[in-house]
């Protein structure tokens, strides 16, 4: 082997070293979106009467990560990478996810109340101001259904002094439940 041949073949492995740890690095950076992902595709929506003004509120607690990118696809924008979405956007999402029916059988319009976000959780207050009774209610949550098959959305509701659940998963589609 010549000098020059070897100097070649040392350039080749030197390039095919680098390669190999461009790849490397690649593949741990797209595994780290993965390892920092929860292993619960859930939301959680308390609803009340609201004691100031005495109108239904719901307050949905979400992953920030998986409700971020839900909203953005609906809103036909790419998915933020600080998980920040318009308020408008979130407004729209969710009243196209979350359906509730006044005790006489029409849609009640869902409206903004706010956004807080601690950690990786966002909480999404919206309002119900045609509802100002949670007897007679029915209500369907599709949140976050078109992006997750084991999708669950648990809704609880305090009124009369009791406390009560509903579940929802992607097996119930639309159907809209009776406020327990």
């Amino acid at each position: 082997m010549t000098m020059r041949s070897a100097g070649l073949a040392s350039s080749r492995v030197a390039r095919c070293a680098a390669a190999i740890i461009v790849c490397v690095c690649a593949a741990i950076a797209a595994d780290t979106r993965t390892a920092w992902t929860h292993p619960l595709h859930t939301t959680l929506t308390e609803i009340a009467l609201d004691s100031a003004d005495g109108t239904m509120r719901l307050t949905i607690r979400a992953f920030a990560d998986d409700f971020s990118a839900v909203v953005a696809k609906h809103a036909g924008r790419p998915r933020p990478a600080d998980y920040n979405v318009p308020a408008a956007d979130i407004a729209s999402y969710v009243a196209s996810a979350v359906s509730v029916e006044d005790p006489t059988g029409k849609h009640a319009l869902l409206v903004w109340g706010g956004l807080r976000r601690t950690g990786d959780l966002m909480w999404i207050t919206m309002r119900v101001p045609s509802v100002r009774a949670l007897r007679g209610v029915k209500l369907a949550s599709t949140l976050l259904f078109e992006n997750f098959d084991d999708q669950v959305n648990i809704v609880q509701t305090t009124y009369d002094g009791h406390r009560h659940s509903m579940l929802f998963t992607a097996g119930d589609g639309r159907q809209l439940k009776p406020i327990p």
